[in-house]
Parts: structure tokens; sequence; C-alpha cells
């Protein structure tokens, strides 16, 4: 039981679902269940079935070697790799085999982002797309890279949700490339955003982004997925009324994507 038994003890007995906060001896903690089991021999065959197909088409690479296995306790290695690595991920205090123990680290970035004047919420966005692109210079990839998953406290950024151990063998720019349009994706028409905003604002986080992770690997992954995400466009154009938001804000970030890769993809 490795950390502070008698913390452990007491996330134990306060949390009640997947993810709970609780105080022990006048201090804010964060405790998380560890995933369930990985999946089996079948299920992992055809799970590297498709990723490679994906590889392939999308990062003309194979599948590479995990450097973390899966397993119940991915997550919980997955923090301590990163954090070992400098990077700006919460340490893990204590564990066992069902659960672990995070220091509270602030608020996610949504409702950070949702009380900014116009101004202050392109610089913030701005931030975190550079942010983005620096943990993805260093040799990294998130697999939740959605503002919701980037923590504040006071002037520092912690990255949280590391659960996606089925991404780990990826090829590397494709893994970050996935990551960066979770990242786009979710902004459009979020909270305050209107459309004229969110067409405004998604181009130059993208070239933020690109200013701060120069990889073209990134930029020609991207170029492979667009024709995919044009035929997208074109399939749920029809239902637009339909939805109040997630068919308009994937148009917004295929227009961007189209916009700032057309020279690469019309070469």
């Amino acid at each position: 039981m490795p950390g502070d038994a008698a913390l452990l003890a007491a996330a134990h007995q306060a949390l009640k679902g997947a993810v709970g906060s609780f105080v022990f001896e006048n201090r804010p903690y964060v405790a998380k269940r560890l995933a369930g089991d990985a999946p089996g021999r079948l299920g992992r065959l055809w799970q590297d079935l498709l990723l490679g197909l994906v590889a392939r088409r999308l990062a003309h690479a194979p599948l590479r070697p995990a450097a973390l296995p899966p397993g119940p306790d991915y997550e919980r290695r997955r923090l301590q790799y990163l954090a070992a690595a400098g990077q700006p991920v919460p340490p893990v205090l204590a564990w066992d085999e069902t659960l672990m123990v995070l220091p509270y680290a602030g608020q996610d970035g949504f409702p950070v982002m949702r009380r900014l004047p116009r101004a202050e919420r392109a610089r913030f966005l701005g931030r975190l797309a550079a942010e983005l692109g620096d943990f993805h210079a260093a040799g990294h990839w998130h697999g939740g890279a959605q503002i919701k998953n980037v923590l504040l406290e006071d002037e520092r950024t912690w990255r949280i949700d590391f659960e996606e151990a089925a991404l780990e063998r990826l090829p590397l720019p494709l893994a970050q490339a996935y990551d960066l349009i979770l990242f786009l994706n979710i902004i459009p028409l979020a909270g305050p955003l209107d459309e004229a905003e969110s067409r405004d604002l998604l181009p130059r986080l993208l070239a933020t982004y690109l200013r701060h992770q120069p990889d073209q690997a990134v930029r020609q992954c991207l170029t492979r997925i667009l024709p995919w995400a044009r035929r997208l466009r074109r399939l749920v154009r029809p239902f637009r009324r339909m939805s109040r938001k997630s068919i308009r804000r994937a148009e917004i970030l295929i227009d961007c994507l189209e916009h700032e890769l057309a020279p690469v993809t019309h070469a």
C-alpha cells in the first residue's frame, strides 16, 4: 500500500463513485478508482488490427511498441511516468489495486473559460493551445486533451485523465493529432462563444499550437484526416438543423483545418 496508509483509508471511506474529492487533515484531495481489467487476448487482437489500419492509413507508419503495458493501473503508472519526465501532472500520493489519491489541483478549464470576457478568453485558450504544443514537442501525448482535463491552480496548469491505454501504440504524430482535434473540437459554441467568435478563434488556436509543435509529421496526419473529415461534413450536413451544437462544431473545426491545411492538401 504505497503512500500514506491513513490517507488511502480516508479515500476509500470518502469515495462513492468513480472520482471524488475529500478533505484529510484539513487538506483537499481527489480519489479516483482505477479502470477495470485490460481487454483479453482476442480483444487485443481486434484492437491492434483496427489501430494498425488507422496507423497505416493516417500516419503511414506501423503501431509502435507500448512504453507502458495496459492494465487496471495504467493511468496511475502513466501519471508517474509523466511526472518523472517533468511534465505538468499531479503527483500520485497513495494507491492500491483499486484507487489512487491525487492532490486537489484546481478548477477545470471549462468554468474558467466561461466566465472570462472575450479578449481574456482568447488569451486563455491561446495559452492552453501553446501548452499542448509544448507537451507534444517534448515527445508526449495525452489521449484526453479536452480543456475539461486541464486544471488551473493559481498560475499553474495540470493535466489529468490519462486512461486511454489503447492509444499507447499509435504512432506518436497520430496520437498528437488526435489530441489536437479533441482540444479544438469542444471549443466552438462552448459557453458564451457564438459561431462568429468560434470561427475567428479556432484558426488562431491552431496556428499557436503549430508554432509550439512544428513537427511536420503531425501536420501530415491532419492532412490525411482532412478528406475523411470532408466526407463526414457532407454526410451530416442535412441533419444540421436537428443538432444543437455537435454538427455545427464539427463543421467549424473542419473548415478551420481545411483553411490551414489547404496548401498542403492541394500540393
